[in-house]
């Protein structure tokens, strides 16, 4: 009997461990999964990003309700590219909270004082370099009509490195307008060759998302525009260089200086900016944005102001001024001390 007993464990004991070898992990469908529970997932069940470049484009993303990051799927579909996360480096704020209150901070921060880098939260360091890449990529949300901070945190550190490099924008809101977004954008990346056609994904289309990627992604990779990218303001001798935004304002512009330098004056207005009659006008393009310093604008179609402060209005952006300080600005442009004559030539 105690044989037989024996045996009898040892057979139950063998059924139960190859019964527990052979069952297999639950799986919960995608569908049943909150977007930031989905966000974890996801990351779970990706491979460990290689360092090493693999494509000339590379995607640049971050993303909190895993909105952005189903895009940047899209993009892989259409585009050959290397990814790369930005994350933050505190993991535990819930930026949702409280209606987004650390987000609308940090946000504020970073309207309060763009040029310290004390205004921006901190990042985890990064595993691609963008120097080693002709294309960038970038895919942000949206957080109170801005770029979101942790992304604008990655670009205020990198953005130096895509001077002269092709960039792309993909935006991702629930309504908002993106007009600020690009303007954080191209006052980061100064001297990025920007397509002038940036894509918004929001509530209303975000179901025609692999389309509209498909269509944008076709027109980013077919871009043979061959405008200048930078054009000079020449005041009393002394020369800047003008990074030019991608549309039709700064294409007009292009084309008449093709013909021969324009000179205006300019007085101050405001305290933060000259401001000055061109002569002809640019068709205008206008949008509710916050200008900086170094700001070139057009105002009412026929006026450009060049900004060595900051105000909020409708303006059509045609590009920023390279400088190194605020003070060399300033002086440039004889800031406070009435009437100048600029020349702006090719």
């Amino acid at each position: 009997m105690i044989r037989t007993l024996a045996i009898s464990i040892i057979t139950l004991l063998t059924a139960f461990v190859y019964s527990c070898e052979k069952v297999p992990a639950e799986e919960s469908p995608a569908t049943t999964l909150p977007d930031s529970h989905q966000e974890e997932q996801d990351k779970n069940d990706e491979d460990p990003v290689d360092s090493g470049v693999n494509s000339k484009t590379l995607v640049v993303y971050y993303s909190f309700t895993g909105n952005c990051k189903s895009i940047v799927k899209s993009v892989k579909d259409n585009i050959e590219a290397d990814v790369l996360e930005i994350q933050p480096a505190d993991e535990g704020l819930d930026y949702a909270a409280d209606n987004y209150a650390i987000g609308s901070s940090l946000i504020a921060a970073i309207r309060e004082k763009p040029d310290d880098a004390a205004s921006y939260p901190a990042i985890k360091p990064v595993n691609r370099n963008a120097a080693d890449y002709d294309t960038i990529i970038i895919v942000t949300p949206l957080w109170w009509s801005n770029m979101a901070a942790i992304m604008q945190s990655y670009l205020f550190q990198e953005g130096s490195k895509m001077k002269g490099k092709k960039v792309g924008l993909i935006v991702s809101s629930y309504s908002s307008g993106i007009s600020s977004v690009v303007a954080d954008a191209r006052r980061l990346i100064p001297g990025g060759e920007f397509h002038e056609d940036n894509l918004w994904v929001n509530n209303s289309n975000r179901s025609q998302q692999d389309a509209l990627v498909k269509e944008w992604a076709a027109g980013f990779q077919n871009n043979t525009d061959t405008m200048p990218n930078t054009i000079k303001i020449t005041v009393s001798g002394k020369s800047l260089p003008v990074v030019l935004d991608k549309n039709k304002a700064a294409e007009a512009l292009v084309a008449a200086l093709s013909e021969a330098p324009i000179t205006y004056e300019a007085d101050d207005y405001g305290g933060f900016e000259k401001v000055g009659a061109l002569g002809r006008s640019l068709p205008a393009n206008d949008t509710q944005i916050t200008t900086q310093a170094g700001d070139v604008i057009l105002y009412s179609g026929n006026q450009i102001v060049l900004f060595y402060g900051t105000n909020s209005w409708s303006y059509t952006r045609i590009g920023k001024m390279e400088y190194s300080t605020l003070d060399e600005l300033k002086s440039f442009l004889k800031a406070g001390q009435g009437i100048i004559n600029v020349t702006l030539s090719l």
